[in-house]
Formats: structure tokens, sequence, C-alpha cells
């Protein structure tokens, strides 16, 4: 205890040592209840509304990345339905109008075919006719030149 007290009067530390210990708890307490405990309330308030959140900004982030996930897979499935709709659709018609132009195709190839037949018989039938005319137009063109 020699050590004790003669280190405390090296540093000098005398009489005064309990008062200014009261005085320093004495404002301590009092800090802690006109100052701190309202500081200590702000700053939990402060990490309840940002570092909490933040938790909460991660958990609407996952939810919106499951969202959009989802959303993609639906779309692609949508996508597909529609153009597998659009395709057969689109074969339909083709094979019907095919089938229409096809039809189509015989009967302006026989309607050609006729009036081809016809029309040679025509033109058969005048060549007769001129070259029977040829006989006595030739004729009257000699006479004519001679005289």
């Amino acid at each position: 205890m020699d050590t004790v007290t003669a280190i405390f009067t090296q540093l000098g530390v005398d009489n005064t040592l309990l008062p200014q210990f009261i005085i320093v708890v004495v404002i301590f307490v009092l800090a802690q209840l006109l100052f701190l405990g309202k500081l200590q309330t702000v700053l939990e308030t402060r990490e309840e509304k940002t570092v909490k959140l933040e938790s909460s900004a991660d958990e609407t982030i996952e939810k919106v990345s499951t969202m959009k996930a989802e959303y993609k897979i639906k779309m692609d499935d949508a996508n597909r339905t529609a153009l597998k709709t659009a395709t057969d659709k689109k074969q339909k018609i083709a094979l019907r109008y095919t089938e229409q132009y096809k039809q189509t195709e015989k009967e302006v190839n026989s309607f050609i075919d006729a009036s081809r037949t016809e029309f040679s018989k025509e033109v058969a039938s005048n060549k007769e006719k001129y070259l029977a005319e040829a006989d006595a137009l030739s004729q009257s063109l000699v006479q004519k030149i001679l005289q």
C-alpha cells in the first residue's frame, strides 16, 4: 500500500481525488441522462433506417430478379407459341393457295391449248383460202404487167 501511496504522491494526487472522482461520476450520469441516452437513441434509429433498409432493398432486388426471370420465361414461351401458330397458319394458307394455283394453272393451260388448236385450224383454213386465191391473183398480175 505504501508503494501505491508513493506512486499517487509522485503523480500529484492528493486528498482531492475522491471529490474529483465523485464530480466526474455525477457529470457522466447527468450527461448520460441528458445527452448520451438521446444520442444512443438517434444512432439506433439511424441504423434501423439505413442498414435494415439495405437488407430490405436486397430482398426487393431478389424479388425483382425472380420476377424478371419469370417474365422472361413467360415471354419466351409466348413468343414460341405465337411463332408456332403463325407458322402453322402460314403453312395452311400456302398449301391452300398452292392447290388453287395449280388448279388455275391447269385451267389456263387447257384454255391456251384450246385456243392454240382453234387458231391453228383458223390459220390452216385461211391458208387454203389464200393459196386458192393466189393462182387467180398471180394471173391477174401477169395480165396487168403484159398490158
